[in-house]
């Protein structure tokens, strides 16, 4: 049962069933003309009047003097049952790519921050790695696993580019910060907040949370892969919402795996399906070589950051105001 919302006098009103909101409709409750409406479905709020379904539920009558009543934001999110609203892949897609391009002037200019800050990151550690001395880490599992001088000389001269252990540990810490600051922003242009470069690196206060809920992640994710990639992709898109719960909501490890969890149950399969959006994002870009990647992978990161505030508040939370064309959670307090 497809469920709406309706706008009356400034105000937003549902979700009520089709068969409810046609009721109004007929009773003169609700204006065809003059009240919008929108399900989930819909790409923007429309007279109801103006939607297939509900045109016939009531006579039309001539537009009034009064402007289009029109949904405010004005604190009147809340969380919605988990599952109770399920995500539309295709709509999550479109509105993140209508956020890229709406913001893609600071969009670009994160992204080649946020490639240059890890390439660079990368160079200096494998040159500290040089400089102090410090073997490879895969050089020192074989040495503990007993292997030959013979098979660890072969390796070393085919691979240059492995890190030490303490490369490896600094790489993930910076890794992890990187990640804190994405979830920032994505989060608040997704909700219509300021965001910018700098916020890229404001990920400190959350560092000791995410870290241990990064390992624990990576575990359960490497642990499903091995058993029959199947339950490594369950993890993956059941409890891959661990960082937006930790800098939305400033949950703790436990916490926010347990939250990521809820939060997307009865929509695994949805989330599935952008995540096959996704790829087709990224081989696209690809063929576009860098600029396109430099469009794709904020884009990508953007699909997920929608699913989050859809599965949190409905498919209205990622809808603009249809007057201000702000996001409706703009109006929300941080």
């Amino acid at each position: 049962m497809s469920q709406w919302y309706y706008a009356k006098d400034g105000q937003q009103h549902g979700p009520v069933p089709a068969e409810e909101l046609i009721a109004l409709l007929k009773s003169g409750e609700v204006d065809p003309n003059n009240d919008l409406v929108w399900n989930p479905s819909m790409p923007d709020w429309r007279p109801a009047s103006q939607v297939p379904e509900l045109s016939g539920a009531a006579p039309a009558t001539a537009y009034g003097n009064q402007p289009f009543a029109y949904p405010t934001a004005s604190g009147d999110f809340s969380d919605i049952t988990p599952g109770s609203e399920p995500l539309i892949p295709t709509a999550c897609v479109k509105r993140a790519f209508d956020l890229t391009v709406r913001h893609i002037g600071p969009i670009l200019l994160i992204a080649v921050t946020y490639f240059g800050v890890s390439f660079g990151a990368s160079f200096m550690l494998a040159t500290l790695d040089q400089v102090m001395g410090w073997k490879p880490l895969p050089t020192l599992i074989m040495e503990q696993a007993g292997a030959s001088p013979e098979t660890i000389a072969a390796y070393g001269s085919n691979s240059s580019k492995d890190l030490s252990l303490q490369g490896a540990l600094i790489s993930m810490v910076s890794t992890v910060f990187l990640m804190i600051g994405l979830s920032k922003i994505g989060l608040n242009l997704v909700s219509g907040k300021p965001f910018g470069v700098g916020m890229l690196f404001s990920g400190g206060k959350w560092l000791l949370k995410s870290l241990p809920t990064y390992l624990i992640f990576m575990v359960m994710f490497m642990a499903g892969l091995i058993l029959l990639v199947v339950p490594g992709i369950i993890v993956f898109l059941r409890f891959g919402m661990y960082q937006n719960a930790i800098v939305d909501r400033n949950m703790g490890i436990i916490q926010s795996l347990g939250y990521s969890w809820e939060l997307t149950k009865g929509n695994g399969l949805s989330l599935f399906v952008i995540f096959l959006f996704c790829i087709l994002v990224f081989f696209a870009g690809c063929l576009a070589m860098i600029v396109g990647l430099l469009f794709a992978f904020p884009m990508m990161f953007l699909a997920w950051t929608v699913a989050y505030r859809w599965m949190q508040y409905g498919g209205r939370a990622v809808m603009d105001d249809p007057i201000g064309k702000q996001p409706l959670l703009a109006a929300l307090p941080d």
